[in-house]
């Protein structure tokens, strides 16, 4: 039995001698007749090695393809719809609307209009303000009870209160 057993590791050397010019090591367990278990560790040969190494290559470099291609739409996507936006820009400025002039009612019939319907100023008659003159100057006698001198809006006002009387809208005799 010593012969026999002598035999099997002797084999199991001589495998493992054939394997040493490897580049990954794994542990093996190989059993005799005699139950006896030689374990070890063994390096795959160049040849299994590149085969692992190139199978890995393929399927990164189809993630890597997989993930470029994703990208690349991405990117054509995003400029198709810039081309789009500047597309209706221009035609919007080309338009008939965008070159015809504004007038009166723009502003509200209380001034007068300069410019086109898409972009205009308005030169507002005097007592209104506002872009569209949509809004009225403040009355001193009606928002300030006629106690102070009224500056701003009938939207956003200051009072400036006359002696002997306070408050934002001069309400309060002192």
């Amino acid at each position: 039995m010593f012969v026999k057993t002598s035999a099997t590791i002797f084999g199991i050397f001589l495998v493992l001698v054939t394997w040493i010019h490897a580049e990954k090591v794994h542990v093996i367990e190989v059993d005799d007749v005699g139950n006896k278990t030689i374990s070890g560790e063994v390096e795959i040969s160049d040849v299994e090695a590149e085969e692992k190494t190139d199978k890995k290559r393929e399927v990164d470099a189809n993630d890597i393809q997989e993930e470029v291609k994703a990208e690349l739409d991405k990117a054509v996507e995003s400029l198709k719809e810039t081309a789009r936006e500047r597309e209706e820009e221009e035609n919007s400025l080309l338009s008939r609307s965008s070159l015809e002039s504004c007038g009166a009612i723009d502003c509200n019939h209380r001034g007068t209009c300069l410019g086109t319907k898409k972009t205009f100023l308005c030169a507002c008659q005097l007592g209104f303000s506002g872009k569209t003159c949509e809004e009225t100057v403040c009355d001193s006698a009606r928002d300030c009870n006629g106690h102070g001198l009224c500056f701003g809006t009938t939207n956003q006002l200051t009072c400036l209160c006359n002696l002997g009387y306070t408050g934002k809208r001069c309400q309060t005799p002192i």
